[in-house]
């Protein structure tokens, strides 16, 4: 503080009450401390330094009282009331030190419980948000396969739509059907029905391999895959090599009365979407190619090429 000697006694004073870090050089400010009790030398010599402890602490009060001369009063400039919280004049009253003391301390606890509230609440926010991604997941994940589900498919059928028609590109639309799947559960059981269905859900989802691509489980034993950007050229070829994982896979389907492994057949559709038209019209040129398919003898492809009505 003054000098020394005035610095021990205002120690000795204090330590009864409070822990107390003793130092005349910046090692003592970078201990851990609640409030800091410092003269003019001390304030002038850090003061760049209390103004960086300042900043990285926001918004945590960190309480600094300035201890001086009543002389010296008239001498404090703005800057100095600025960066001191209080100021105290000595010789200094044992019940004003305290008062003061007391009032920082007051403020600072309050400041660190407004703090471990807003880290609590943060961390609560934390795991609603991850809570919510995991929920968001659940609705447009299929239970079984891991997959985009109908709901996944449906509104990214709409905004490719609508995207696509705006810009006059081409989007296709490729459904897929597991062949004579009723009886394969009716041989296999509904347990091997279910791991088929996630095998072949899998093996699409191997197979789409562009981002802007999905595949989904449309309902039952169909799945459904949007191409936005894809010409009929690039749709076939899709749909062909879909067809020859799902050969790959060769799982064994000996109540099939097209294969002795499962197959599927395909209906392809799609052009430049019409404003004017809804999706719904592109779904049913598909399923009126995959329902080909499956009447012209099943494990085949057919493309209806989409036109406005």
């Amino acid at each position: 503080i003054d000098n020394k000697e005035n610095c021990r006694l205002l120690v000795e004073l204090l330590e009864h009450h409070y822990q107390m870090i003793w130092g005349e050089n910046e090692q003592a400010l970078e201990e851990p401390f609640d409030l800091c009790l410092l003269d003019g030398i001390m304030l002038k010599k850090y003061y760049q330094y209390i103004q960086s402890q300042r900043t990285v602490l926001e918004p945590i009060f960190l309480p600094f009282l300035l201890i001086t001369p009543r002389q010296q009063a008239k001498h404090l400039t703005d800057q100095v009331w600025k960066s001191v919280d209080e100021v105290i004049f000595s010789p200094i009253e044992k019940p004003e030190l305290f008062l003061r003391i007391e009032g920082l301390m007051r403020v600072r606890r309050m400041s660190l419980q407004l703090q471990e509230k807003i880290e609590q609440e943060h961390l609560i926010n934390q795991k609603l948000e991850a809570k919510n991604k995991s929920l968001l997941t659940l609705a447009t994940l299929d239970g079984l396969t891991q997959i985009p589900n109908r709901r996944s498919f449906d509104e990214m059928l709409n905004q490719e739509w609508l995207r696509l028609c705006r810009e006059q590109q081409s989007l296709f639309l490729i459904l897929c059907d597991i062949d004579y799947f009723k009886t394969y559960n009716d041989n296999f059981g509904h347990l091997a029905g279910d791991e088929c269905l996630i095998k072949v859900a899998q093996t699409l989802h191997q197979v789409i391999r562009r981002p802007a691509d999905l595949v989904a489980r449309y309902g039952g034993e169909e799945f459904g895959i949007i191409l936005p950007n894809t010409s009929a050229q690039g749709a076939i070829h899709m749909a062909q090599r879909v067809q020859a994982a799902i050969q790959t896979l060769a799982l064994p389907h000996s109540a099939s009365e097209t294969s002795a492994f499962v197959t599927l057949s395909i209906g392809v559709s799609g052009g430049i979407p019409c404003c004017e038209a809804s999706p719904v019209t592109l779904i049913k040129i598909a399923d009126q190619a995959l329902y080909q398919a499956k009447i012209e003898g099943r494990n085949r492809l057919i493309l209806k090429p989409w036109k406005s009505e």
